[in-house]
């Protein structure tokens, strides 16, 4: 399971990433795919100076329902009202960017370990030997 953990006023709080927990914030909130895409769509149209109003926005009401999902999922007994109050304790702003990472943990692939590459019988300075001569347009 993915978590992550979030601090405020010396505590610690963590948030699970759960299929159930996705299917409650798409219930009451919006779908975090979606939400992920218009944020994607968001940073590409900023980086290309280009205006564009996103379909999705945090807002003060759905910022604490993401973030009392992820808590709920990771098996906090806190109330919403709790978040509510957490959130504004700590400010919007950041809370927000809580609630982006915790809806970017739902939505990117689980981590896992790479593969390791088997070996091959390829030489390596003879492969390096005919990229060279390519490049200078000789015959290999």
């Amino acid at each position: 399971m993915r978590t992550m953990t979030i601090e405020h006023g010396g505590e610690t709080y963590e948030l699970a990433a759960t299929f159930k927990a996705s299917l409650e914030i798409a219930d009451k909130v919006g779908d975090p795919l979606e939400m992920a895409r218009e944020a994607a769509l968001e940073a590409i149209m900023m980086q290309s100076r280009m205006p564009y109003t996103p379909k999705f926005k945090f807002t003060v009401r759905n910022v604490p329902q993401i973030l009392h999902a992820g808590m709920k999922a990771a098996g906090s007994e806190m109330k919403l009202a709790e978040v509510e109050e957490l959130v504004f304790d700590h400010g919007f702003v950041h809370a927000r960017l809580w609630a982006a990472d915790y809806i970017a943990l739902i939505v990117e692939p689980k981590p896992h370990k790479p593969e390791v590459e088997p070996n091959d019988d390829v030489d390596d300075q003879a492969t390096a030997k005919n990229v060279q001569g390519s490049k200078r347009g000789e015959d290999a």
